[in-house]
């Protein structure tokens, strides 16, 4: 029964989409705004009914109801309700369902808002035409509801790597960002079309380009800590094809954000945020496509299938509309104000766009080499992480630069002699502080990001003390001078954030070291100023998988650490080829993890482990966590004051 509603509610919605199409379409044309309510009508029942079939399926997952062939593919008996309910956007399927009821979500959300701008039917249009394409999608090409005439006794189950409650939430996180880049590209086309002179598309984008900011960070962030724990390589972050569609559109989104504010505050860079947020929308259905295609070889990519050749027809019919519409009506984007001076916060928005936008096209050349390879050699050649690190390193100390000294800066035109004599003592400290580093570490790249980042952290401090300063020789509340100044602060708070991450990226990939130690029970090894011991192992089973166990007691100094690594053996495919998993045994502390992985046991009978000792990877968690929190407060502030 399920099936039939889950099915029949998705054909409706897509009749209905269509049908809201036309009646915008025609609306705005001859501006009826009986059809455009008509076509907000479409968009109200076109979410309802995308819902009712996104329970069903829920409901037929957790059920277990083997009748369903994605249930069959994507679950098992002994597979747990949470699982089994996440299991939802584990095949292609399910993903696409869920993907057209989140952008249902945000267009309804937009049709029931209380906007007035005559930017919001056009907008809805351009949302629903994308909705319209990804129902198309699993209507007639990826149907979650196709039925098994011999229903199993038990399913395939869940990819064991899937297994793992951080990547319970990574995919819907990362799914929640990408899909609210749609409502700023449509306000954006919106505003192209409709020939509007003025910049209300930016502000009715601010809080979606915040949100979307946001869970494409989280998203990346819990994608990262997944890796780490779940893949059992030692590391967080390997430049995946997948990983770098995530992170391409979050970096030019975070261009955007930059640029976005010249536009608000002085009506400057109005087409390069327009050029940003059709690379932002671009590359977030470019990594649909990459991740369902199965062009590219990844942990996290779907299975090669028929909806390749859909993508790229839609692909490049927005690219085709985008493009065509951006130049037909270019001359309604010029900027109301000139750049007069090099110096000025708007300039240096204009390098932040550059920089970023470098490490973008760097890291999508790198993502589609093998494709380009293959279609000339014949051989997949994949890049490695050497070509992004070098390649990325010197951009990254220029942003961090710009990071400085961008917030400093006043728009128009400033003044080179004041801005030195504001930064002097901060760029004192600073170097101090990286031929300090280089002293003591000897490794020039730690001591250039050090250096940067203590220059950052310092010029962020002085501007915050000088403010409170003034305003409190003024006899003004701190609530009050944190209220005037909230966008600001948030802003760096953000920084920081971002500063403490590159920070524990640097050191944890510089400065890790790696083992391999092979022990018998109760046997010990000694390895530079660290010592452990197998003290037992272990072998048990389940109706799952098969389990090998470890404990070890590792010493530092005068600290020990008890280490509980395993390796798992599934008994069914789990829809990879592999079906082996390795939980990995980590500690960790401030300052750095321990990291053991069980290989298995030698044909001696001695149990193989590799330990890795990641100095300072708890600072990229932070770093994150608190860039996040500076996004979640400049989304939920409801006061915009332009400082």
């Amino acid at each position: 029964m399920f099936n039939n509603i889950g099915e029949t509610a998705l054909f409706l919605s897509f009749l209905i989409s269509i049908l809201g199409l036309f009646s915008f379409s025609i609306g705005i044309l001859k501006k009826d705004d009986k059809l455009i309510h008509i076509g907000s009508r479409c968009v109200v029942s076109t979410f309802f009914l995308v819902t009712i079939s996104l329970i069903s399926l829920i409901y037929l997952l957790v059920t277990k109801d083997f009748s369903n062939f994605y249930v069959a593919k994507n679950t098992s008996n002994d597979l747990s309700a949470l699982y089994s309910f996440t299991a939802l956007w584990a095949g292609q399927e399910g993903s696409l369902l869920l993907w057209s009821w989140i952008l249902s979500i945000y267009i309804f959300l937009l049709t029931i808002s209380k906007s007035k701008s005559k930017l919001i039917p056009a907008a809805q249009n351009v949302i629903l035409f994308v909705l319209g394409f990804f129902i198309f999608l699993i209507v007639f090409i990826e149907n979650p509801f196709e039925l098994l005439l011999q229903p199993p006794t038990n399913g395939r189950g869940l990819n064991p790597i899937l297994q793992n409650i951080y990547m319970a939430i990574h995919p819907l996180t990362l799914y929640v960002g990408y899909i609210a880049l749609t409502v700023p590209f449509a306000f954006s086309i919106a505003s192209i079309l409709s020939k509007d002179g003025s910049d209300d598309w930016i502000k009715l984008s601010k809080k979606w380009t915040y949100f979307s900011w946001i869970f494409l960070l989280g998203g990346l962030l819990l994608g990262s800590r997944w890796a780490y724990l779940e893949l059992g390589w030692g590391g967080y972050w390997a430049w995946d094809p997948v990983e770098n569609v995530a992170l391409m559109p979050w970096l030019v989104l975070t261009a955007f954000i930059h640029s976005s504010m010249a536009q608000e505050m002085r009506s400057l860079l109005r087409r390069w945020n327009i050029v940003l947020m059709f690379l932002a929308f671009f590359l977030s259905i470019f990594g649909t496509f990459i991740t369902r295609s199965g062009l590219i070889s990844s942990v996290h990519s779907f299975a090669q299938s028929k909806i390749g050749i859909y993508f790229i027809i839609f692909i490049l019919l927005i690219t085709i509309v985008s493009v065509f519409s951006y130049q037909k009506n270019k001359k309604f984007l010029l900027s109301k104000e000139d750049i007069t001076s090099l110096v000025s916060k708007e300039n240096f928005f204009i390098f932040n766009n550059i920089f970023f936008l470098v490490i973008t096209l760097t890291v999508f050349l790198g993502t589609i080499f093998p494709i380009l390879s293959e279609a000339v050699t014949g051989e997949k050649i994949l890049v490695g992480p050497s070509f992004y690190n070098l390649v990325n390193f010197p951009n990254v100390l220029l942003l961090m630069l710009l990071m400085s000294i961008a917030p400093i800066v006043p728009w128009k035109k400033g003044n080179l002699a004041n801005l030195y004599k504001f930064v002097f003592i901060p760029l004192l400290i600073s170097l101090v502080s990286g031929i300090a580093t280089f002293i003591l570490l000897n490794e020039l790249k730690t001591s250039l990001v050090v250096l940067l980042s203590i220059l950052v952290v310092a010029v962020m401090l002085k501007e915050i003390i000088i403010d409170f300063k003034v305003q409190l020789q003024d006899r003004m509340e701190i609530k009050k001078i944190i209220t005037l100044k909230a966008r600001r602060y948030c802003a760096f708070l953000v920084h920081f954030g971002i500063i403490v991450l590159i920070l524990g990226i640097n050191f944890s990939s510089v400065f890790a070291s790696k083992y391999d130690v092979s022990l018998e029970k109760g046997e010990t090894a000694i390895f530079e100023n660290y010592k452990i011991e197998l003290i037992d192992t272990y072998k048990k089973e389940n109706e799952a998988k098969s389990i090998l166990g470890a404990i070890l007691i590792l010493h530092d100094g005068g600290k020990t650490y008890i280490l509980n690594p395993e390796q798992n053996n599934y008994k069914y495919e789990g829809n990879r080829e592999i079906n082996k998993e390795t939980e990995v045994a980590i500690y960790s502390t401030l300052t750095k993890d321990y990291y053991v992985i069980l290989v298995g046991e030698n044909l001696k009978g001695n149990f193989n482990f590799k330990i890795h000792i990641n100095p300072m990877v708890s600072l990229i968690w932070i770093g994150s966590l608190i860039s996040i929190v500076g996004g979640i407060i400049l989304f939920v502030r409801k006061r915009e004051i332009n400082d």
